[in-house]
């Protein structure tokens, strides 16, 4: 069987048959079957005097590096109006609820841009962020605060900084580009009922480090749709400082293999605190505006 085709797709277990010349086993093994995982753009040749026989093929020519691109694109969507609710909760059990909306966007160049704006508790109503995750240049960062009346941008090193006092990170929040990390397989397991590919990433700069405050993160991906499950960081000395972890998952866009984690938890190893970002919608059907997503919509 040759010709095989791996795209990051989701896997799928089809029967397979061969022929016979490259299985020379006794009689005995000729009613056995043969289970093949294969893309959904994989195929296989069948040809006269053929058996079928156990073997299993897996797709390992599929690298690290593509493994994350294909999870980072399973949650890039063109238009997205969401609205969401933020709860921070203290390593004494107090919590913090808050609401905001958002919009986000593919703009021209493939960047995506994400503006979230509070509504409540009072103390937070206003209060916008904007961020400009690039390909190939420079990420951008804004926020609002009424008090100040004024839109402030961001320097790169402010992507450490906590996303609104929450235990998220500015660079959480913006997205960590596959092309700025090197990944490594470190191994597979379940994770919430599924198979997983366990991946190691690390800054490929120094700066990165620096900026990100994170000297290594270990994802667990899986196998079935590519979706990021959990997400460990480390320090630069190897401390774990925080996990990530990723449920409610919704298909949105099953043609094209989009999926939504409706719940994100990030919980700081560190404070002992833990902050939940809960989608109550998601819509992709509904256009963006380029205004909507620009610094000067931030204090509208």
């Amino acid at each position: 069987v040759k010709n095989w085709v791996v795209s990051p797709k989701t896997v799928h277990q089809v029967k397979c048959i061969v022929p016979v010349s490259i299985w020379k086993l006794g009689a005995s093994s000729i009613m056995s079957e043969i289970t093949i995982s294969l893309t959904r753009r994989g195929f296989c040749a069948a040809a006269a005097g053929i058996v079928v026989f156990p073997l299993e093929v897996r797709a390992t020519d599929i690298s690290p590096t593509q493994i994350m691109q294909a999870s980072y694109q399973a949650t890039r969507f063109k238009n997205v109006r969401f609205t969401a609710g933020l709860s921070l909760r203290s390593s004494k059990g107090t919590r913090q609820n808050r609401s905001l909306s958002g919009v986000a966007k593919i703009v021209d160049g493939g960047a995506l841009a994400r503006l979230m704006r509070f509504t409540t508790p009072a103390d937070m109503s206003g209060v916008a962020t904007l961020t400009f995750e690039r390909g190939s240049s420079r990420d951008d960062l804004w926020i609002y605060l009424p008090a100040m009346r004024r839109v402030r941008k961001l320097v790169t090193a402010n992507r450490a900084d906590p996303w609104v006092g929450s235990d998220f990170s500015y660079g959480d929040i913006l997205g960590h580009k596959v092309s700025d990390w090197t990944h490594k397989l470190s191994g597979t397991e379940r994770l919430s009922g599924g198979d997983c590919w366990r991946i190691d990433s690390v800054p490929l700069t120094s700066g990165l480090m620096r900026e990100t405050g994170y000297g290594r993160r270990r994802s667990w991906i899986r196998k079935s749709d590519y979706s990021l499950l959990h997400c460990d960081f480390f320090s630069v000395s190897g401390q774990l400082l925080k996990s990530a972890t990723f449920s409610d998952f919704r298909v949105l866009d099953g043609s094209n293999g989009k999926v939504q984690p409706m719940v994100m938890t990030m919980q700081s190893t560190r404070s002992g605190s833990t902050s939940t970002l809960n989608f109550k919608q998601f819509d992709i059907g509904a256009a963006v505006m380029n205004k909507e997503i620009s610094p000067e919509a931030l204090n509208k």
